[in-house]
């Protein structure tokens, strides 16, 4: 599928234009096929396939083995729904769990949303709290982030991965006992500032309690993601 130039989206100032925005209808499918890329690109999976409207990305791991993701709620999603009756196989949509509901077969689940986000601005700075260091990894498009304490155990870790412009924030996390000391907002620091391109379009997905952290660093909400699986009775 050839690709829209997505640089075109930010202006030297960081302002998006409305074509990547949220609206009440999902996520613009440019952007998505974009972002899915670049988490490809992070994870080491396929390339995302054009397919029934979205995107399928073959991930192949032991809890999911294939996933289709949606920009908008749509009849090419509500037909595979239809197909699909064997667990590990998922259905998103950048739409919320409400929307998607009514368009599956009883026999999927679907939880919460999450929060598909973007950054807003240049992010806050801070500095690593004593007793830790950080290590830093590049390899082509994608970064990885280690921080440690001084006796080398892990306490956060995330990946980034740019294609296409945009940047993509994958697998950040903060071992619960090295929380609300900061490590999550320099790991976003670092990673942000390991970009190629400075007007890249940054996305990450969110929990309702992420998505209060990176609120806290100007990040805003453009779109709901909702998921759905066949749990195993």
């Amino acid at each position: 599928m050839a690709l829209a130039n997505l640089h075109g989206m930010a202006n030297p100032k960081g302002t998006i234009r409305r074509r990547g925005m949220m609206n009440t209808e999902g996520l613009d499918p440019h952007l998505l096929h974009a972002w899915l890329a670049a988490r490809s690109l992070a994870r080491g999976l396929p390339m995302p396939v054009p397919e029934h409207g979205g995107f399928r990305v073959d991930t192949g791991s032991e809890m999911e083995t294939v996933r289709w993701v949606f920009p908008r709620m749509g009849d090419g999603l509500k037909e595979l729904a239809r197909t699909i009756h064997q667990p590990r196989q998922f259905l998103k949509v950048c739409e919320t769990s409400e929307a998607l509901c009514p368009a599956l077969p009883a026999h999927w689940t679907i939880p919460a949303s999450s929060h598909v986000m973007r950054a807003n601005g240049p992010m806050p700075r801070r500095q690593l709290a004593d007793g830790y260091s950080i290590a830093v990894e590049q390899s082509g498009p994608v970064t990885s982030v280690r921080i440690v304490t001084d006796t080398g155990i892990l306490a956060a870790s995330g990946y980034g991965a740019e294609t296409d412009g945009v940047f993509v924030y994958d697998r950040i996390v903060t071992e619960p006992e090295h929380r609300r000391k900061g490590l999550g907002h320099v790991l976003m620091q670092t990673l942000h500032e390991a970009r190629r391109d400075p007007h890249s379009f940054e996305l990450l997905v969110a929990t309702d309690d992420g998505r209060a952290l990176y609120e806290t660093l100007g990040w805003e909400k453009i779109a709901s993601y909702a998921s759905a699986s066949i749990v195993v009775m």
